[in-house]
C-alpha cells in the first residue's frame, strides 16, 4: 500500500540546450496511448519540448531519454494508470536523432472504497447531503486525480458558500494498492458552526436606506449564504444607481457565530444620454435618442425618456418610475406616449397616458394597467376618425428556462406563457364597449447536442359592440418578424374596398423551427409559420417557409431569415432581421 501526493495534469516548462557543431534535429514519437493520455505525456515530459529542435549533445539526449520514462509514468498517474509498460529506442541518422516511445498504459486503478464524513453542524445540512451523492469520486470508477481534487474543492466551496467559515478538511487521504490496482479514499470535513448574518450596513449611498433595505432578501440572524449576497449585488447593479458595488462579510468582526455585512457603493452618473442608429425589417432605418435621470430623489424614483424615429413610425415617451416592493423586479410607473405612424396606407396618431403596477412572484409576472388613449386614424383614402378609450388591462406571464452552460444567451429548454386581457365600457370614457383577450406561448427544447426545436403560437379574440370604432392599436394584425415571416409587418388581416389592411377581430399565428449548431457562435435554422388576422374564425390561414442563420452575440441571438409566402408564390422571398432572446 502507498500513500500518494497527487500529481496533476498540467504542462511543465521546457528544457533544452543546443549543440553548435551538430545540425541534426530531434524527432520524438509516441504511440500506444489515447489522445487524452498522449496530450498529458507530451506536456509533462521534457524530451517532447525538443521535438523538431536542434539536437543537444548525445549524452544529454540519452539522459533525457532515461528520465522520460519516469516522467511518462508520472504523467499517466492522474488518469489512474500506475503500472504502464514503456519501451523506447534511440536511432541516429545524418539528419536527426529519432526517439520512439511505445507505451501500454495497462489496467487503471479502480476506486474500491469511498469514505466521506461530515462532522459539525453541516452533517444535517441538506445541501451537503445532496453534494455527497453527486461527488465525482464513486466506488467502481477509474481513480482519476482530477475527480479527487474536484471533490475536495466542492466540499470546501460549499462550506464557504453556506457560511461554514471555520470548516477544515481534517483528513484527505488516498491509499493505492498496486497489487490489486485499487484506491481507497477517505475524506473528513469538520464544518464547525454555521455563521448567520449580523448587521447589514450600507456605506456612502446617495439613495435612502429604506429603499436599499428592500433590495435585501435576507435579515440579520438568517443563515449566511453567498448566493444571497450575489443576488443582492445583481439587484443593486441592475438599478443603475451605482457605478461600483462591493459586498463583503467582515469576518474579522465575527462574533457569536454571526458576521456583519458591509455594502460599499459609489454613485453612478446621474444623467444618461443615448443615441443609436439601427435597421429592422419591420421598421426600416431608425434613429433612437434617449435621456434618463437615474434617480430623481433619495427614494430612487427615476425618469426614462426616449424618442424613436423610423420610416414606419415615430414614437416619443416619458416614464416616471417608482421602485416597488422588490425593486429589481417590481415597480410602478406612469408613462406618457405620442406615436405617429404611416405604413401600408394605414395612418394614425396616438396619444396615451398609462399607469402600471408590475410585480414578480418567482417565475410569474403580473401587470395591472390603467390607460387612457386617444387615436386619430384612417385607412387608405378614408377621412380620419378619432376614438378614445379608458382601458383597464391585466397581463400574466410565466417563464421557466434552462440556459446553456457555455452561453447564457442560449436557451436549452424552457417556455413562456402570457395572457393579456383588456377592455373598456361605453359608460366610462370609451366610444364603445369591448373586451380583448390574447394568449401567447413559446417553447424551446434541445433534442440533442446539436439540434433544438422552437415553437410559438398566439390566439386572440375581441368582443365589441361596434368594431368600426376600435382604433388600429386595439385590433389584431399578423405578418412580420415576430408573426408570420414571409409577409410584411401587419400585412395580414381583413382588407377594405381599397385593399388596405384594416385589422381583425380574431388572431391565430404559430411557428415551428429547428436549428442546428455549427459551432459555439453560429447556428442555422429552417422554419414554417402559419397564421392570419380575421373577422371570422373560418378564414383561411396564410403559410410561409424559410431558412435562416443565427449569430449568438454577447448581447443575445441575432437572426437573419429569408422566407417565402407559399400561398402567394409570385411574391419574392422576404428578408427578416431580428435581435432578442429566444423566449
Amino acid at each position: 500500500m502507498i500513500l500518494l501526493a497527487i500529481p496533476t495534469a498540467s504542462a511543465q516548462s521546457s528544457e533544452s540546450s543546443g549543440s553548435d557543431d551538430d545540425r541534426r534535429v530531434v524527432r520524438v514519437n509516441l504511440t500506444g496511448l489515447s489522445d487524452e493520455l498522449a496530450r498529458n505525456v507530451r506536456a509533462r515530459t521534457t524530451l517532447f519540448s525538443l521535438d523538431g529542435e536542434p539536437a543537444p549533445a548525445s549524452f544529454r539526449l540519452r539522459f533525457l531519454q532515461r528520465r522520460a520514462e519516469a516522467e511518462i509514468r508520472e504523467a499517466l498517474m492522474p488518469f489512474g494508470y500506475y503500472q504502464p509498460t514503456i519501451e523506447s529506442t534511440l536511432e541516429e541518422t545524418a539528419a536527426a536523432w529519432t526517439i520512439q516511445f511505445t507505451v501500454d498504459a495497462g489496467q487503471p486503478v479502480m476506486v474500491a472504497t469511498v469514505d466521506i464524513k461530515i462532522t459539525g453542524i453541516a452533517q444535517t445540512d441538506e445541501k451537503f447531503i445532496e453534494l455527497r451523492q453527486k461527488l465525482p469520486i464513486r466506488q467502481g470508477t477509474v481513480f482519476r486525480h482530477q475527480n479527487y481534487e474536484r471533490s475536495k474543492g466542492l466540499l470546501r466551496n460549499l462550506a464557504a458558500e453556506r457560511g461554514y467559515y471555520d470548516a477544515k478538511l481534517l483528513t484527505n487521504k488516498v491509499a493505492v494498492e498496486l497489487a490489486d490496482r485499487t484506491a481507497h479514499i477517505e475524506l473528513v470535513l469538520d464544518s464547525g458552526p454555521r455563521y448567520h448574518y449580523g448587521n447589514i450596513e450600507f456605506c456612502c449611498a446617495h439613495i435612502g436606506d429604506e429603499l436599499l433595505q428592500r433590495y435585501v432578501q435576507f435579515e440579520s440572524g438568517d443563515p449566511f449564504s453567498t448566493t444571497e449576497l450575489l443576488n443582492l449585488q445583481l439587484g443593486l447593479s441592475s438599478s443603475n444607481y451605482f457605478e461600483t458595488i462591493e459586498i463583503a462579510p467582515n469576518w474579522s468582526e465575527r462574533k457569536d457565530a454571526t458576521v456583519p455585512v458591509v455594502v460599499t457603493m459609489t454613485p453612478n452618473q446621474r444623467d444618461y444620454y443615448q443615441t443609436g442608429l439601427g435597421y429592422g425589417t419591420d421598421t426600416g432605418a431608425r434613429v433612437t435618442l434617449g435621456f434618463d435621470r437615474r434617480w430623481v430623489n433619495d427614494r430612487g424614483h427615476r425618469i426614462n425618456s426616449i424618442l424613436r424615429l423610423s420610416e414606419v413610425q415615430n414614437t416619443g415617451s416619458v416614464s416616471y418610475i417608482i421602485p416597488g416592493f422588490y425593486p429589481p423586479t417590481d415597480q410602478y410607473d406612469i408613462t406618457g406616449e405620442v406615436t405617429d405612424r404611416s405604413y401600408l396606407e394605414q395612418r394614425s396618431t396616438l396619444y396615451k397616458l398609462a399607469a402600471r403596477d408590475i410585480r414578480h412572484f418567482d417565475d410569474w409576472q403580473r401587470t395591472w394597467q390603467l390607460s387612457w388613449q386617444r387615436e386619430s386614424f384612417a385607412f387608405g383614402d378614408q377621412p380620419r376618425r378619432s376614438s378614445q378609450f379608458l382601458i383597464p388591462a391585466a397581463e400574466f406571464s410565466l417563464i421557466r428556462s434552462t440556459n446553456n452552460g457555455d452561453n447564457r444567451n442560449l436557451i436549452d429548454d424552457g417556455y413562456r406563457v402570457s395572457l393579456s386581457l383588456q377592455g373598456a365600457s361605453a359608460d366610462i370614457l370609451a366610444d364603445t364597449t369591448f373586451l380583448s383577450a390574447k394568449l401567447s406561448a413559446k417553447w424551446v427544447h434541445r433534442l440533442n447536442e446539436k439540434w433544438r426545436v422552437l415553437t410559438r403560437g398566439e390566439i386572440g379574440a375581441i368582443k365589441t359592440d361596434d368594431f368600426a370604432l376600435l382604433s388600429p392599436t386595439l385590433r389584431f394584425f399578423a405578418g412580420g418578424d415576430y408573426s408570420v415571416r414571409g409577409y410584411a409587418f401587419q400585412d395580414l388581416g381583413p382588407r377594405n374596398e381599397e385593399d388596405v389592411v384594416v385589422g381583425g377581430r380574431y388572431l391565430i399565428t404559430s411557428s415551428v423551427e429547428v436549428d442546428y449548431q455549427i459551432n459555439d457562435a453560429w447556428r442555422v435554422a429552417a422554419f414554417t409559420d402559419i397564421g392570419n388576422a380575421m373577422m371570422e374564425w373560418d378564414t383561411a390561414l396564410k403559410q410561409s417557409v424559410g431558412v435562416g442563420i443565427r449569430w449568438l452575440s454577447p448581447i443575445g441571438p441575432v437572426r437573419f431569415d429569408v422566407a417565402q409566402a407559399i400561398n402567394e408564390p409570385g411574391n419574392p422571398w422576404r428578408i427578416h432581421f431580428t435581435l432578442g432572446p429566444d423566449l
